[in-house]
């Protein structure tokens, strides 16, 4: 079931075949560099388990598996959950090396807000990042986002931008 897609990617929940995909990702250190610890295959794949489950209980939330349209290869991920266990609610993404810096995080972001605001039913999403990760801080500022505040997320200072639905040009 694909959520929605983009010009150049689809996005879908992953599915238990999806370990090697998802290991590839949460395993590589230097695309988690701004998000979490890589993790080993084992990790990986009780994560995975772990994000499966969640969307039983989580229907619209967690975490999805970008794919390229032309190819069907994996490319990375798009995530919506709630930030620190509140009602609000935050998206995020991740891509593998191959695909980073082509525009395709700007591109999926855009691509993803109708399907986050008939999602979460509410006026603001958010987005989290480390002030370290200038590429991402671009693509939420170009998307439309706008810094609010500083907070402390999973243990990490992170910085909030927020987007609301009526400027979301959706």
């Amino acid at each position: 079931m694909i959520l929605f897609s983009t010009p150049r990617l689809y996005v879908r929940p992953f599915t238990a075949d999806d370990e090697d995909n998802f290991f590839v990702l949460t395993g590589d250190a230097e695309v988690m560099q701004y998000i979490r610890e890589p993790k080993t295959r084992e990790q990986s794949d009780l994560f995975l388990k772990e994000n499966l489950e969640f969307y039983q209980t989580h229907p619209g939330l967690g975490r999805f598996a970008a794919f390229t349209n032309d190819t069907h290869k994996f490319a990375g991920t798009f995530s919506l959950l709630s930030i620190n266990d509140s009602d609000d609610i935050h998206l995020g993404y991740a891509f593998l090396k191959p695909f980073q810096g082509k525009g395709l995080a700007t591109e999926l972001v855009r691509a993803s807000l109708p399907y986050v605001f008939s999602t979460i039913q509410k006026e603001t999403v958010h987005a989290l990042t480390v002030a370290e990760n200038t590429a991402s801080i671009k693509v939420l500022l170009k998307c439309g986002f706008r810094f609010t505040h500083t907070m402390v997320h999973s243990g990490d200072d992170v910085m909030v931008f927020e987007l609301q639905r009526e400027k979301a040009n959706i």
